[in-house]
């Protein structure tokens, strides 16, 4: 039976190329597909684009209406389809990142 749930693809939050703690800090080269927040966080920088340039084109802060938001605790964010994000900085909180 296919899943036809509009919610979270479960294959993927395996995180096959690892995952990645961050803390309150810029962090560049990220490479992330999705994140989790660790703790109620507050970013200042969500940049990344596609996943096959890992060139940071998008500012995702603005198009997915991030900023000056605080992600509770528990907060899942995927990057779309295809795309990677590449440059997070933390103002405060902590994320657990996906590759």
């Amino acid at each position: 039976m296919a899943n036809s749930s509009k919610g979270v693809n479960p294959s993927r939050l395996i995180g096959t190329f690892g995952s990645k703690y961050l803390n309150v800090a810029a962090h560049t080269s990220v490479n992330a597909y999705a994140f989790i927040a660790q703790e109620d966080t507050e970013l200042s920088v969500l940049l990344g684009g596609d996943a096959s340039t890992a060139i940071a084109t998008d500012d995702y802060l603005t198009a997915m209406s991030l900023g000056s938001v605080t992600l509770k605790q528990g907060a899942l964010i995927q990057a779309p389809q295809g795309e990677l994000f590449q440059s997070i900085t933390i103002d405060y909180g902590a994320l657990i990142v996906y590759k």
